[in-house]
């Protein structure tokens, strides 16, 4: 199945093999954790593990067509942080129009 991975702050570097947001190939029925070996990032380097805007665990399991992002520990905070306020003002999932 196919993603889309975004990798945040130094996690772009040092997945040298790949652009900021890429593509990749990943098992039916993968989930975070195989990501992670996938790009040989240790657990320890990823802090915060978002499915579609969603916060998950390494074992939440990715579909295809999902896009995932990736954020290191230095920057996890203030992601969450963003994510909190834009929820709490609406902005992350706008109402839908009847």
């Amino acid at each position: 199945m196919r993603i889309r991975v975004l990798l945040g702050g130094h996690l772009r570097d040092e997945v040298s093999s790949l652009p900021e947001e890429a593509s990749v190939e990943l098992p039916p029925g993968a989930c975070a954790r195989d990501l992670l070996e996938r790009l040989a990032l240790p657990p320890s380097r990823v802090r915060m593990i978002l499915i579609n805007g969603r916060g998950c665990t390494l074992s939440c399991p990715i579909g295809e067509g999902d896009r995932v992002a990736l954020f290191p520990p230095e920057l996890s905070f203030n992601t969450f942080v963003s994510l909190n306020f834009r929820k709490e003002r609406g902005l992350l999932h706008p109402p839908e129009e009847e």
